[in-house]
């Protein structure tokens, strides 16, 4: 069991707790959630008729019960210690933001796919943080320790994959709404589920597959011994300085080398991950078949995944910006095969894509059209006027209603000053 988790009697459950799992199979409940927050008493009396006892998750409870401290009496029950977290108002207030969000997406009866969406993303948002959290300590330990265990990360890489083969909406869901308002870290996350998203569609599966995502998470740790000027210059960079910018690669490999666990693999995507398919990257110059088809995809998903951030010297691109951009690099930097997967893998506008509509309307989609590529599924965030929209307001471009509607283009994550929390309107 997590570290998180508590046992609770069913006697002594809360409206506002996250039950994580009960005593019994979930099939025994008429609860179609697998895991979900408690909203009424009504859902309490129906696990007392069916358990004697559930796991409760506080970091996913909501209110008085996400900030309550273990008393004396709920020791007795715990099989781990209960790992105590404070929290802002204002995070219990998202929190309560997102369990009224899921509950908007699992009731809309017309949408058997928002259904499956909101199962998912209860399922698999602890491991996505759990993910998020083992990186963080990885990349702390790889600067001032000799040796760092691999295997927890490689673990929930795994969770990941299985999830993004179920229903990979919600963890491209998780990853726009999981910032950390750190540039590499962010770049990180994004690149490791990308090459998840891809490395699957091609066809890597098990080991590959593992060693493909967590090269994508480690290939640029040597960022970290560049001086934080040049990563965040805004002048064009001197011929001295973009040789030391490009000397990263040998940082990362003169960090990674010295763990042993790391599967060769690993080393030699982090190695080539800037080659060029027409021999113009670095540090070596290779081509073609000489990168490999894994580093390959590690650095179109990189590049993909930068052009998508903002940087000091010029704006974030919207999605379908991005790729178009590849794409006019197809043939020269990049293998223009590889580049056909990912424009097939992600799609036109995927799930978290911020959009902007003929009508002047602003929303995120939140499901896409596998038939309709261009008719999403859209949750309004904002008006013709670009005024916040205070109510949920889902529209379905593929409904004949709609149908004077169409995709302006796509937009950047942060345009007009959106946030990812803005996604679960209150």
């Amino acid at each position: 069991m997590d570290p998180g988790m508590e046992i609770v009697p069913v006697s002594e459950l809360k409206v506002g707790m996250f039950v994580a799992e009960p005593d019994c199979p979930w099939t025994d409940l008429p609860f179609s959630l697998q895991g979900f927050i408690i909203a009424e008493p009504a859902e309490i009396d129906t696990f007392k008729q069916h358990c004697q006892f559930v796991y409760i998750d506080r970091a996913f409870s909501t209110g008085e019960q996400f900030r309550a401290a273990l008393r004396e009496r709920d020791i007795p029950l715990q099989s781990q210690p209960f790992s105590k977290r404070e929290v802002s108002a204002e995070v219990a207030r998202r929190q309560e933001k997102r369990r009224h969000f899921l509950r908007y997406l699992y009731d809309q009866d017309a949408s058997v796919a928002a259904k499956e969406l909101s199962r998912e993303l209860s399922y698999i948002e602890p491991h996505f943080d759990s993910l998020q959290d083992s990186l963080r300590k990885t990349l702390d330990g790889l600067q001032v320790e000799d040796k760092v265990d691999f295997r927890n990360i490689e673990d929930k890489l795994g969770e990941l994959s299985n999830s993004l083969m179920r229903n990979p909406d919600a963890v491209m869901w998780l990853l726009r709404l999981k910032k950390a308002d750190d540039h590499s870290f962010d770049q990180a996350m994004d690149v490791a589920v990308y090459l998840l998203l891809l490395g699957k569609h091609v066809g890597f599966t098990g080991k590959r597959l593992t060693e493909l995502s967590l090269a994508g998470l480690l290939q640029d740790v040597g960022k970290t011994a560049l001086p934080p000027r040049l990563l965040v210059k805004v002048e064009e960079l001197t011929d001295a300085e973009r040789e030391l910018v490009r000397s990263h690669v040998a940082s990362s490999l003169e960090l990674l080398c010295l763990q042993h666990s790391l599967p060769p693999e690993v080393l030699m995507i982090v190695a080539n991950h800037h080659e060029r398919w027409d021999g113009s990257g670095y540090p070596r110059g290779l081509k073609l078949k000489q990168i490999g088809t894994a580093a390959e995809m590690a650095g179109l998903i990189d590049s993909f995944c930068a052009m998508m951030k903002s940087k000091p010297y010029r704006p974030a691109m919207g999605h379908q910006e991005a790729l178009e951009k590849l794409y006019q690099l197809r043939d020269h930097q990049f293998n223009p095969a590889l580049l056909e997967q990912l424009v097939q893998c992600v799609g036109l506008y995927p799930i978290g894509t911020l959009l902007e509509l003929d009508s002047g309307e602003v929303g995120v989609v939140i499901q896409q059209s596998r038939t309709q590529r261009s008719r999403p599924r859209v949750l309004l965030l904002l008006d013709e006027q670009k005024e916040k929209i205070r109510a949920y307001q889902v529209i379905d471009l593929r409904e004949p209603r709609f149908s004077n509607r169409h995709v302006k283009k796509a937009l950047p994550h942060d345009a007009y000053g959106l946030l990812a929390e803005d996604y679960y309107l209150a």
